[in-house]
């Protein structure tokens, strides 16, 4: 017999599973990547107890969940794909504290993002990341320009918080990239 949360938890896989094998197409080419991502992130939901969220909660969760596995899947490829001269072991032998900085600013990077909701995230990669236009965002993404820089504008809140919090390490993740950005 089985229990009200194992029914509850096959209707929401029933009434998802599909929706979210769309979105994760939307990044991943390959269907089986698509289900396998879809599939563990229900596995997840199951283990963290999360199938008990409101249902406007828990869609939001699962679509923004399901994005951001299959942008972690992208990068992970991309790094076992990518060889370069920081590659090589003379390379690593020579800049170890780069590597590691590196993965320390994605990770900030990639916290900033996760803070952010959905649509904010989109138009704040679009206008930041892709350097488009906030007209261009608005009729791609079938808004008002007003409500893009309304995003931008949430964006740059949670940033600020995000630099309150870490004031160190935000600073040196600044300094870093305007360095960089000058050489």
């Amino acid at each position: 017999m089985e229990t009200t949360r194992k029914i509850q938890f096959r209707e929401t896989f029933q009434k998802y599973y599909p929706v979210l094998c769309q979105i994760a197409r939307g990044y991943i080419s390959d269907a089986d990547d698509c289900e396998d991502v879809v599939q563990d992130l229900f596995v997840a939901v199951w283990n963290r107890g999360k199938d008990d969220l409101p249902e406007a909660e828990l869609a939001a969760y699962l679509k923004t969940a399901v994005r951001n596995n299959c942008i972690t899947l992208l990068r992970q490829r991309q790094r076992m794909e990518t060889v370069s001269i920081a590659d090589s072991p003379i390379a690593l032998a020579d800049s170890p504290a780069d590597n590691e900085g590196e993965t320390d600013y994605q990770a900030m990077l990639d916290s900033i993002l996760a803070a952010m909701p959905p649509k904010c995230r989109d138009v704040f990669m679009m206008s930041k990341l892709q350097k488009m236009k906030y007209k261009e965002i608005a009729e791609a993404l079938d808004i008002s320009e007003k409500t893009v820089e309304n995003h931008i504008g949430k964006a740059f809140k949670i940033i600020r918080m995000y630099a309150a919090e870490h004031p160190v390490l935000f600073l040196l993740f600044t300094l870093s990239h305007l360095l960089t950005a000058s050489i």
